[in-house]
């Protein structure tokens, strides 16, 4: 049984790295025009090329994200009036409810959409970059002698781009992951919250759903 779900996982993944690779080693080759492509910099920068190609592929589902997730939000008060109606029949709420969200072009799921389609695709990227570092091993388009010189790069001569906060060689490392990770929290943070209470009347901002949506902002980043 697990032979088999490797397999299928194996399966899923190996697209992905060709993909992801096919992106990172064009970045890789742009930036090695000017800059030393054993260098940190390069790498990082096509990292982060790669990051950004991934999230402006996804834009459409974020888009359709933030509309279900600010729909959600308007139609709870209807929501609750439906529940204080029809309370004692679970199956015509029910009804009642999916009839609601198909009228105002709401889908529930929608929000699921963009972080469920992302966690393969940067899990593979983790997976690469990962094993590029520690085995030097090669990954789609990323060869083994690429993925050697990923492994020893550094940024401003002496910090390691594949180390990581843990296990880290010196405390400019430890730093520059501390700060990057306080960055990606604080603006995930900011955006959410915009997204939730910006040009929202007071009653979409009250009642379960709300809540659980407070608690998504601060427990996601």
């Amino acid at each position: 049984m697990l032979d088999f779900l490797g397999s299928i996982g194996h399966a899923i993944m190996v697209p992905l790295y060709y993909a992801v690779s096919f992106v990172l080693v064009g970045f890789h080759k742009l930036f090695s025009t000017f800059l030393d492509p054993s260098g940190g910099a390069s790498w990082v920068l096509s990292i982060i090329g790669l990051t950004l190609t991934i999230r402006a592929a996804l834009i459409p589902l974020f888009v359709k994200q933030i509309k279900s997730s600010r729909n959600m939000q308007l139609i709870q008060p209807k929501v609750r009036e439906l529940q204080k109606k029809y309370g004692h029949d679970r199956e015509r709420l029910a009804q009642e409810t999916m009839k609601l969200y198909k009228e105002s072009g709401t889908n529930p799921f929608a929000s699921c959409l963009p972080i469920l389609l992302q966690m393969p695709i940067f899990l593979a990227l983790f997976r690469m970059l990962d094993q590029a570092a520690k085995k030097g091993r090669e990954h789609g388009f990323l060869t083994a002698d690429m993925a050697k010189e990923f492994g020893d790069s550094k940024l401003f001569g002496e910090i390691k781009v594949s180390g990581t906060f843990m296990n880290a060689d010196n405390a400019g490392v430890m730093v520059l992951a501390a700060i990057l990770v306080l960055a990606m929290t604080a603006t995930t943070f900011m955006t959410q919250r915009q997204l939730m209470s910006k040009n929202m009347p007071a009653d979409a901002l009250s009642g379960p759903y709300a809540q659980q949506q407070k608690l998504l902002l601060y427990v996601l980043p």
